[in-house]
């Protein structure tokens, strides 16, 4: 082990390695975890599509105005956290990318390199699996809201307040689903430093 000049020990390049190959070996462990957790995704928003459509038809007046009024706020919760995801896959991946690059520079060879070569690399947060996860949740939630608004008109609302605000209240959680879309193209993952 070498040490500075004001008798601080700096690790030499083998400890660095094995202290990074450490931190890779435990990110890759929680690979699984994330694509699982976004691929859970997709068969919950049909899941849940399903059950709405299902449902909704056969509870009294009152609870329908509920529900169709509760279901826009919960998509909109639905598309975050499937937004959240991503960006904490895409944080792994990006990581993990950064650590080969750091193990190749010390090595002084090109050892490691799925990640920092990786075709998707950069093309998508949360790279394929997160961007086509994304996209199909976002295709769910349009679906569902399409669906609150025309279940709104077809059974029973006739009040004028409703009639007028409804359609309103859609088009607001609508442009919410856009805004959160759009920004997930700007993500970037950014390493803090201490």
């Amino acid at each position: 082990m070498a040490t500075k000049k004001n008798s601080t020990p700096v690790l030499d390049r083998s400890a660095r390695v094995a202290l990074l190959m450490e931190e890779y070996r435990a990110l890759y462990g929680l690979v699984p975890l994330r694509l699982q957790s976004l691929e859970r995704r997709v068969p919950i928003a049909g899941a849940t599509l399903a059950a709405f459509l299902g449902s909704v038809t056969v509870l009294p007046v009152e609870a329908r105005a509920i529900f169709l009024l509760g279901v826009p706020l919960v998509l909109i919760w639905f598309l975050r956290t499937t937004l959240m995801h991503a960006r904490s896959f895409e944080d792994l991946l990006r990581r993990i990318e950064s650590i080969e690059s750091r193990v190749n520079e010390l090595a002084g060879d090109d050892l490691l390199s799925f990640q920092s070569s990786h075709p998707s690399r950069g093309r998508a947060v949360g790279g394929r699996t997160g961007a086509e996860t994304v996209g199909s949740v976002l295709v769910g939630v349009a679906v569902m809201l399409g669906a609150c608004l025309y279940l709104a008109f077809h059974l029973g609302h006739d009040e004028a307040a409703f009639r007028l605000g409804y359609p309103l209240y859609i088009a607001l959680v609508a442009g919410s689903l856009i805004v959160l879309g759009w920004s997930q193209r700007r993500y970037r993952y950014r390493p803090s430093r201490e």
